[in-house]
């Protein structure tokens, strides 16, 4: 398969498409998507210039968090999804390793958990581009102590994270 990849750190110089990645085979947790759409955020980056250092994956990676894509193949203890499913999700658990194999591909693996069927009324541009960043809005949210007549000032409202703060009600 063509994948996006990167074998040192660096700038987006470092990037390079390959065609000759392989395609991975689900464990029992883990789901094949076919990817349709991918979005990159600031860890992208970040993970790109080597900020994560002995945390990362061994080099090559291919690069990517965020996807939108197609049930290919499901783990034999996968239970949530089949064949077919419109998915979407962030593929990598934060309190794991990161993976070496992203969503800069035509095809990635990751585990059940990690993701959810996409909305119907959402198509596969824009659910990509929700997993980190609503993620994001949604833990600094319930992190903050809010209570009934109180105000918040968005700050950069006009980007991902901002623009779903503002949109975003707690109960």
């Amino acid at each position: 398969m063509k994948a996006w990849c990167h074998s040192v750190y660096g700038g987006p110089e470092v990037l390079k498409l390959e065609s000759n990645v392989a395609v991975p085979e689900p464990k029992d947790d883990q789901v094949l998507i076919k990817v349709v759409a991918a979005a990159l955020n600031p860890v992208d980056y970040k993970r790109r210039a080597g900020i994560f250092g002995t945390f990362d994956s061994p080099l090559p990676i291919v690069p990517g968090f965020d996807v939108a894509g197609v049930v290919v193949k499901v783990g034999s203890k996968v239970e949530s999804f089949k064949e077919g499913d419109e998915v979407y999700g962030d593929i990598t658990n934060p309190l794991e390793e990161m993976k070496q194999l992203g969503t800069l591909a035509e095809y990635t693996v990751t585990e059940e958990k990690l993701l959810a069927l996409k909305p119907n009324n959402l198509d596969f541009v824009q659910a990509a581009s929700l997993p980190a960043a609503i993620q994001t809005a949604y833990g600094g949210l319930d992190s903050a102590v809010f209570s009934a007549g109180k105000s918040i000032l968005v700050l950069g409202g006009a980007g991902g994270v901002g623009s779903l703060v503002i949109q975003v009600k707690l109960s």
